[in-house]
């Protein structure tokens, strides 16, 4: 199957091509999960319409002594970011969803800690996963259950705020603040459905991180992208710079069989033909684009990961596009492939978080102290 093989050379194909045979491929054959996944949707996360959100950067925060070890910078960092996000965000008796990670789990000592010295009570935290769970139970914090039952059904609840650690993020030209969740496999693959379901229900989200695209953030003026529209343009990123959003895109779709499966990848693959590759998760990390021996499927059986790759395939090896996402062969924001891709019947979830209220991210500053920056 084409969509689940790496091709050396993907053609790039125009808009109104690739849309002829998304329109061909929809009257060819019925959508078996056209009605199914259409109830669950939820709109898009993004978040950048509502009222009253914050747009200016304010200056560095928590300053901490830093280490001669990354890792003791990285940890300074995280400590930092923690405690200038409890400080900002959290106050008594609120609801706080967490993701899991070594700076939510910093944020949950935290929280912890004031609520032993009495600067925090009846604060109660809201795990996206078993992993999150985990972690909250060990900091010893109170948790709550996202879903509720209500009436006999389980509901979403609200949240006063949501503390994620994505593994890229990008302040837009227009000030909005834009990150990928999901990519890592272990120690377990990520809840996309849930996740998704949170920043939804969040009346706050707020992005924490000392590490963007797998590297640390050391000057965080580097997540700002350029306002440089040709993609030509050498100006566009240095090699010292973060490259706009882009490169892995984790997405959840809907599993009722390896046939249907197939069929609804096919239907992605001809989306971004050109653009990314399809590739499955295996429940092994070594797994090929196809998910190997043992392709992962959700505990509950309703959903597996497919990982959207946006990289150049006339590199060698293949990279992520200079431009970072790329559409019909030309640069998209997140919101575009957000939209792109909730045009695809089964997808159920992805990884993209768009419009993010507040992040605070770490960063290493000339003269060796660590610090935590908002961003707003």
């Amino acid at each position: 199957m084409a969509s689940l093989a790496m091709r050396v050379v993907a053609p790039v194909r125009s808009a109104r091509t690739r849309a002829a045979s998304r329109s061909s491929r929809a009257d060819a054959a019925p959508k078996r999960f056209g009605t199914a996944v259409a109830n669950r949707r939820a709109p898009l996360l993004d978040r950048r319409d509502r009222p009253g959100a914050r747009r200016a950067a304010r200056a560095a925060v928590v300053p901490k002594a830093a280490s001669d070890s990354d890792d003791a910078s990285t940890e300074a960092a995280a400590k930092a970011v923690a405690a200038a996000f409890v400080d900002a965000q959290v106050t008594s008796g609120m609801r706080v969803g967490v993701t899991s990670g070594a700076v939510v789990s910093c944020v949950l000592a935290e929280i912890h800690a004031r609520v032993v010295d009495g600067r925090l009570r009846d604060v109660v935290a809201v795990p996206a996963d078993a992993l999150a769970a985990k972690e909250a139970a060990v900091a010893g914090v109170t948790v709550s259950p996202f879903l509720k039952n209500d009436d006999g059904k389980l509901r979403p609840s609200s949240l006063d705020v949501l503390a994620m650690q994505p593994d890229e993020l990008v302040v837009n030209c227009d000030g909005t603040i834009d990150a990928v969740f999901g990519r890592p496999q272990r120690p377990v693959q990520p809840d996309l459905v849930t996740a998704r379901a949170m920043v939804a229900e969040a009346k706050k989200v707020a992005l924490l991180a000392t590490h963007s695209d797998g590297r640390v953030i050391r000057d965080c003026n580097h997540l700002f992208e350029p306002t440089v529209t040709d993609s030509d343009s050498k100006e566009t990123n240095d090699g010292s710079a973060f490259l706009p959003l882009g490169g892995k895109v984790p997405v959840a779709m809907r599993y009722e069989d390896k046939e249907t499966f197939e069929e609804l990848a096919e239907e992605l693959d001809d989306v971004f033909l050109g653009d990314a590759e399809v590739w499955r998760r295996g429940a092994e990390l070594d797994a090929n684009p196809r998910g190997g021996k043992n392709p992962y499927v959700s505990p509950d059986g309703n959903y597996t990961i497919i990982d959207l790759v946006f990289n150049d395939p006339l590199e060698k090896p293949p990279k992520r596009w200079r431009d970072g996402f790329v559409l019909f062969g030309k640069k998209a924001s997140a919101s575009k492939i957000a939209a792109e891709l909730f045009s695809v019947d089964g997808v159920a979830a992805h990884g993209l978080v768009l419009g993010a209220d507040v992040a605070y991210v770490g960063e290493t500053r000339a003269d060796g102290t660590v610090a935590a920056r908002e961003i707003s």
